[in-house]
């Protein structure tokens, strides 16, 4: 069984990107830090084109994108998003609740960690993954 870990939820707060711009992002609270995902990103991530890129964030006076965390990418069966941090942490979100949240009908999508065994299956992946993070 899975463990609830966090949530995600749309930005309450006006977010601004490395150019300075104000941008869209969904906000990731995993065990207690906030995490955010570009919008445009992460409907790309779930079309199955792209990993979004996931990333801290910090407030002075206005909310701002930090440093990258980790990529964000579509499962294998095509069902749920998977968020893996730089650390090694892997998260899960059901696709169904993250497109609730996108057309506003539910006002958070609950996520959940993904159990150590099953990050172990796939040792190259994780080696990949932390490989296109350092490039970033």
């Amino acid at each position: 069984m899975l463990e609830k870990a966090g949530y995600m939820q749309k930005a309450k707060t006006v977010t601004i990107d490395e150019d300075g711009l104000p941008t869209e992002i969904i906000e990731l609270v995993l065990d207690g830090k906030r995490f955010g995902i570009a919008m445009d990103d992460l409907k790309r991530a779930i079309r199955g084109k792209i990993s979004a890129r996931t990333f801290s964030l910090r407030i002075n006076w206005k909310q701002y994108v930090s440093t990258t965390a980790g990529l964000a990418y579509l499962s294998y069966s095509g069902k749920a998003l998977n968020i893996e941090l730089i650390d090694g942490a892997r998260f899960t979100v059901s696709l169904d609740s993250l497109k609730s949240l996108l057309c506003k009908r539910s006002s958070y999508a609950p996520v959940a960690r993904l159990p150590m065994s099953s990050a172990m299956k796939y040792p190259s992946l994780l080696s990949n993954s932390q490989r296109i993070l350092a490039t970033c």
